[in-house]
């Protein structure tokens, strides 16, 4: 079996379909800008499908070797990730899906199997009025549309949330923490997420992280996320060190190696590989490692089916991923634009999108990720 075509489709999500010799397919996706991703998969003799054309798709760890060098080689250095990777991921997350397909089996088998049959999948949300945000005007919910969501999450049968925050921790944005954390219980599982662009603040410190990490304790937090910039694993190590919360960071780092200093010096509680950002054959490495460091993985991303799907994949081979970013639905609902592009790009483009249940998502029986094929006509490569 060869790779005879390896195309870029739609724009959001952005999405690339590989097909064989042999009629299988496969199809993968990434956050990073749709026309860069098409520029570095299909334009010109140096593209990274024109290096994959003729290869077997099923030798997934060769491939991404050869996409990594390869392209290092000709294009000169320029740091270990980047948008380059993130295309790479899009291609790699592709031919795992083809390989299980022409295999017949389901993703976590070609990892060498399951150690668990379910996992808990969490809300994730944003506590930003979108409207607002987008006007320039940054502000939260108010309090009770903000209880209201959380209400409607439970409903669903989630039993943990994460809302996006940022740098609001006055009294008033305490006040809505309690709200939250009383309209949930103490059962459910409450994550906040500090991140950009509050991290890029150039005054903000590991000091002023520890002090809003004190502030968080009485909430019964589960974890605080990207608290510091991504790459501060000094910072993250004496934060770490310091709060009583589990923090976690590691959606902006792209392969293994941007990973290893966090898992060496234990530097954070949670560590969070994208697929999307770096493929399967990396997120598997992290996701090893991070077990045998005693670190608990739960990786980021819910924007798509394709992400989910592979987040479920992996972490069913591992003991440490106990919860996967799942589409927050109900605090869209209100935002008739937005609702419509994520329940697409999560339930719209495939034949069997993966449905939480009771706040858990189960395995898929399918092969590769165990969404079945493109249904979308304007998205199918003509």
């Amino acid at each position: 079996m060869r790779i005879t075509g390896i195309r870029v489709l739609g724009n959001n999500p952005c999405l690339v379909r590989i097909t064989t010799d042999e009629g299988h397919s496969g199809v993968g996706a990434t956050s990073a800008h749709a026309p860069a991703v098409r520029a570095l998969v299909e334009e010109g003799s140096g593209s990274l499908g024109d290096l994959l054309l003729g290869e077997d798709p099923t030798e997934t760890n060769r491939l991404w070797r050869k996409m990594f060098e390869t392209w290092q080689a000709q294009r000169g250095r320029g740091g270990e990730g980047g948008l380059a990777v993130n295309a790479m991921s899009a291609i790699d997350l592709a031919l795992w899906d083809l390989t299980g397909k022409a295999r017949g089996l389901p993703i976590f088998d070609l990892l060498g199997g399951a150690v668990q049959s379910r996992i808990m999948v969490y809300a994730s949300a944003t506590a930003f009025d979108l409207p607002a945000l987008r006007a320039g005007r940054p502000r939260h919910k108010s309090p009770e549309e903000l209880v209201r969501e959380c209400r409607a999450y439970l409903e669903e049968g989630f039993k943990a949330v994460k809302f996006g925050w940022g740098n609001y921790f006055g009294p008033e944005d305490l006040e809505s923490l309690a709200l939250i954390r009383e309209a949930i219980g103490p059962e459910t599982l409450l994550m906040i997420d500090f991140g950009c662009p509050a991290y890029l603040d150039r005054g903000w410190t590991v000091k002023d992280a520890m002090r809003v990490a004190r502030l968080l304790e009485e909430f019964d937090l589960f974890f605080l996320e990207e608290p510091l910039h991504p790459f501060d694993v000094d910072g993250f190590s004496a934060l770490t060190r310091a709060s009583r919360i589990r923090i976690a960071t590691g959606e902006s780092l792209t392969t293994s190696t941007d990973f290893q200093p966090f898992l060496k010096r234990r530097a954070v509680d949670v560590i969070q590989p994208d697929a999307q950002q770096m493929g399967i054959t990396q997120m598997v490495r992290v996701a090893r490692q991070s077990e045998e460091e005693g670190l608990l993985c739960i990786p980021h991303c819910p924007w798509t089916g394709i992400a989910v799907a592979a987040h479920l994949n992996v972490l069913a081979t591992v003991g440490n991923g106990i919860l996967i970013e799942y589409p927050a639905f109900a605090g869209f609902r209100s935002l008739p634009e937005d609702f419509r592009r994520l329940e697409r790009a999560h339930r719209g483009l495939f034949e069997s999108p993966q449905e939480q249940c009771g706040g858990y998502l189960e395995l898929p029986a399918s092969p590769g990720l165990g969404l079945g094929d493109l249904v979308l006509e304007e998205i199918r490569e003509k």
